[in-house]
This record gives C-alpha cells, sequence and structure tokens, in this order.
C-alpha cells in the first residue's frame, strides 16, 4: 500500500473556501425553493453559523497541525470579504454608490439582503473567530498530548 500524500495548504484553503461558498449558496438556494426567503433573520442565522462551521470541521479534519493564521486565513478571511462582497451589492442596489448594475428597480427583490445587518456582521465575524480560537486550542492539544 502507497501511504496518502499530505494534501498541501493551498489546496485545503481552497476547499475549506469553496465549502464555504458551496454551503452559502446551498442554504441560499434551500431557503428559495422552501418559501423561507422573506424570514430574513433565519436566513441571517442560518448564513451566519453554517458555512463556517462546515468549514471549521474541514479545517479540524485535515488541516492539523496548522497555526492561527492558517485558520484565520481559511475562516476569518472569508467571512470579512463576505461582508464586504454583500455591503456593496446593496450599495449597487440601493444606488448609494453612483454606478448602478442593475437597471431594473425590481431587482432589489430578487438579490433579497434583508438579512444583512449589524447584528449579521457582529455576529457572523464572533462566530467565525469563535471558530478559529476552538481550532486553535484543539490544535494545541494534540500537540501538547504527543
Amino acid at each position: 500500500m502507497q501511504p496518502q500524500k499530505k494534501k498541501s495548504h493551498t489546496v485545503v484553503l481552497l476547499i475549506g473556501w469553496l465549502i464555504i461558498l458551496g454551503s452559502y449558496l446551498l442554504i441560499r438556494l434551500a431557503f428559495i425553493l422552501f418559501g423561507l426567503h422573506l424570514r430574513s433573520e433565519a436566513l441571517g442565522v442560518c448564513l451566519a453559523v453554517i458555512p463556517y462551521l462546515l468549514a471549521a470541521l474541514y479545517f479540524g479534519k485535515y488541516g492539523k497541525s496548522q497555526k492561527a493564521w492558517f485558520y484565520s486565513l481559511g475562516i476569518l478571511f472569508p467571512s470579512i470579504v463576505e461582508k464586504i462582497a454583500l455591503y456593496s451589492i446593496g450599495a449597487f442596489l440601493y444606488g448609494i454608490i453612483f454606478v448602478n448594475l442593475f437597471t431594473q428597480p425590481s431587482a432589489r427583490y430578487v438579490i433579497n439582503i434583508l438579512f444583512f445587518n449589524w447584528t449579521y456582521i457582529v455576529c457572523g465575524i464572533a462566530v467565525s473567530v469563535l471558530c478559529v480560537l476552538i481550532l486553535t486550542k484543539v490544535q494545541k492539544n494534540t500537540e501538547n498530548s504527543k
């Protein structure tokens, strides 16, 4: 039997980011399909917690013996980028910035970002930081037990 090759850090990070993106899109799709897209609080909670917990589970399994910066880059960085992207989309939709991508006023209702508020921003980043801290603590405990 051949020994398994260890995945490189870049591949693990990319797969983690894809897990976050895929679960984010899957949650949005599930809410649309089941008619729950008007439940902005539930959507916000699911989008702030589930993608980053799944990424934390993945990094816990395949990103072992990494430093805190690796987990921050894998979980906290996508969380911050997502918040900036949602703010930019909202600014375009509501005409805050001079460039308006959507000429139809009904486009505001197609892309529902009503869940995006300060609670979503703070809780989403707090969940990401908590995941990073837990992963770092678990990694340190496994190092100390060896």
